[in-house]
């Protein structure tokens, strides 16, 4: 077994971390699930382990953004996620890790970078197709920036961010402008977070119509292309990603979606 790489420090103590639920499971799936994670870092902050400059909390994995020497920092992270799984493990009945392989790491040297990845942490929920704005997602720092009631941010990081910024508007003006720039998570987690997306909104689609049976999905035609479009509309899939979701053929979604405009 390759021996683990030691991590790289970046000379400004400033990090992009990520932690993904193991196999991409939804480890975050309730308000309730987030906001016990998130009480658990606040902890390690509380210590002065780490301070938190941004943060979202995904169905499927978070996303942070951390001034800390490097080794406070796995100290704070690693209590946090045993912590957690301990926790959620009680409360699901079940046994073993609940985020796959150790965390993510990314070495933060600038302002510019600083601000980039500020940005794609904040809309994280946006390019997953979640939410249309920033603002709408609850479980991001973003309106911690835009008020003084925020609970989890480090104060005096978040005035140093500010002071990047001319004040609340230019701060989100500064997050409607568009990035294409890869930073820690890549292409396919986006992909993974909107396929968990897609389940959770088949669920509620069945619970809110009454749907018991998973064959009504395929066998009923009026169900079929109610959820393919919620999943194409709300879920942003392409065509070829609903019939994956669905295990069924991409010319059946197209023509279902045919068949209900």
């Amino acid at each position: 077994m390759m021996p683990r790489l030691p991590r790289k420090q970046s000379s400004t103590e400033y990090y992009h971390v990520m932690l993904r639920g193991i196999n991409r499971e939804a480890c975050f799936r309730s308000d309730k699930v987030k906001q016990v994670f998130m009480e658990l870092l606040k902890e390690q902050q509380d210590k002065e382990l780490i301070s938190m400059l941004a943060w979202c909390v995904m169905d499927n994995h978070v996303h942070l953004l951390l001034k800390a020497e490097t080794g406070n920092m796995s100290k704070a992270i690693q209590a946090t996620a045993l912590k957690f799984a301990a926790k959620y493990n009680a409360y699901n009945e079940r046994s073993g890790p609940v985020f796959g392989d150790r965390y993510r790491s990314e070495c933060i040297e600038d302002d510019t970078y600083l601000l980039g990845a500020l940005r794609y942490i904040h809309c994280n929920p946006v390019k997953a197709g979640m939410v249309a704005n920033c603002a709408d997602y609850a479980w991001s720092s973003y309106s911690e920036y835009l008020t003084d009631e925020g609970r989890y941010l480090d104060k005096e990081q978040r005035q140093i961010v500010l002071g990047l910024f001319g004040g609340p508007r230019e701060f989100a003006e500064f997050h409607a402008v568009a990035d294409d720039a890869e930073y820690l998570e890549m292409r396919e987690d986006i992909l993974a977070a909107r396929k968990e997306r897609a389940f959770n909104l088949v669920e509620q689609y069945c619970s809110a119509k009454g749907v018991t049976d998973a064959s009504q999905l395929l066998s009923s035609k009026r169900v079929f292309a109610d959820i393919c479009g919620l999943l194409t509309e709300e879920g942003k899939l392409t065509l070829r990603q609903v019939a994956e979701v669905l295990g069924t053929s991409h010319r059946r979604v197209f023509n279902a979606l045919q068949d209900n405009a």
